[in-house]
């Protein structure tokens, strides 16, 4: 409820200071690569698919949004891992790609919560998990990619994704690449 708290002390000056703003609400799909690593245990480089939503503010230049992921099969070492987080993303201008579609780069940083579940049940230097086997932790990380504007208000996104969960002697890191699509639309 605090993450949900402030994003709204975020985006509510945000939405009310930007005329030419509009809304996006968005779904994406992708494949994420992942390592958890401790003193005691390392996952090594594990694949797993990944959904997610998102759900925020879009002007000119610039994307504003709250966004959530989950990968749930990563294997048997690292199990799943979920994710929330505040984007904030530069846009460049747009770029004609064809007759009727244009493009727009954006780059942008994040920050949240992610949570993975490591398997307790498997080797001995993963018996430590055994009654706790969830690991949540801060995260900080970037993402780039380009925006395909639709004749209509969808558009769609592809792009990179990449972060690091912070804990002491416990790091996660996870690296996506997906694809999505969006609706923007204008506020009331």
């Amino acid at each position: 409820m605090k993450f949900f708290s402030l994003f709204l002390l975020f985006i509510l000056p945000l939405s009310l200071t930007a005329k030419d703003s509009e809304w996006l609400i968005g779904v994406e799909g992708g494949i994420s690569e992942a390592k958890f690593s401790s003193k005691n245990t390392d996952s090594g480089r594990v694949f797993s698919p990944q959904y997610g939503f998102k759900i925020g503010l879009r002007n000119q230049h610039a994307r504003y949004y709250l966004g959530y992921n989950q990968n749930n099969e990563f294997g048997t070492d690292l199990v799943s891992s979920k994710t929330a987080y505040l984007a904030l993303e530069g846009i460049t201008d747009a770029i004609k790609v064809t007759k009727r579609t244009k493009a727009r780069l954006f780059l942008g940083t994040h920050l949240g919560a992610a949570s993975a579940v490591i398997d307790g049940t498997g080797a001995t230097e993963y018996k430590a998990y055994a009654k706790d086997p969830t690991i949540t932790a801060f995260i900080i990380g970037f993402q780039f990619g380009f925006v395909l504007l639709l004749p209509a208000d969808f558009e769609i996104e592809l792009a990179y994704r990449h972060y690091l969960a912070f804990k002491p002697d416990k790091n996660f890191n996870v690296g996506t690449v997906y694809g999505g699509l969006n609706y923007k639309f204008h506020a009331f």
